[in-house]
């Protein structure tokens, strides 16, 4: 368990993060992600793919929304006392992620709310761009987390697990 460092208080309006390294994607990752849960002929199939409209073979969205995630884990909410995810808005598929892409992250406080009801914990809503190692942007949402106030009751049960 790794532990927990930030709390609500820690996220002020602007504050960036960014992954420490990219998620490379490869053709293999894509097919095989594609396959499991998201089987159009444009994730699945190279040369069908290469045919279509599109005229690549591409991640799907889900698989680019899964990177990021991981992404944002590594990056931020492995070290944060999250309670749990909230909603997810304006998510913006702008560009296909294609074999060989890197993929990294920048996430930015976009706001920061108290809980109206339970004063232990707050919201923080993070704006997060994807984009390849070129500066493609790929992906683009909001995402809302509900996190623990600072407090040393609540430090320890944050990095324990106990009351």
């Amino acid at each position: 368990m790794t532990e927990k460092v930030l709390f609500w208080e820690d996220f002020k309006l602007g504050d960036t993060w960014t992954a420490s390294r990219p998620k490379g994607i490869t053709e293999e990752e894509i097919i095989a992600f594609a396959l499991a849960y998201d089987p159009l002929d444009i994730h699945i199939d190279p040369k069908r793919a290469r045919e279509s409209p599109l005229g690549v073979h591409c991640a799907s969205g889900v698989q680019t929304f899964a990177v990021a995630q991981r992404l944002m884990c590594e990056a931020l909410y492995l070290n944060t006392c999250i309670v749990a995810g909230g909603q997810i808005d304006k998510f913006r598929m702008l560009s296909p992620v294609v074999p060989g892409d890197a993929l990294s992250i920048c996430a930015k406080v976009l706001s920061s709310t108290a809980h109206y009801r339970q004063d232990d914990r707050g919201w923080v809503v993070f704006t997060v761009e994807v984009f390849t190692a070129d500066l493609n942007r790929v992906l683009g949402y909001e995402v809302s987390v509900l996190i623990m106030r600072r407090g040393d009751e609540l430090d320890d049960i944050a990095n324990t697990g106990n009351r």
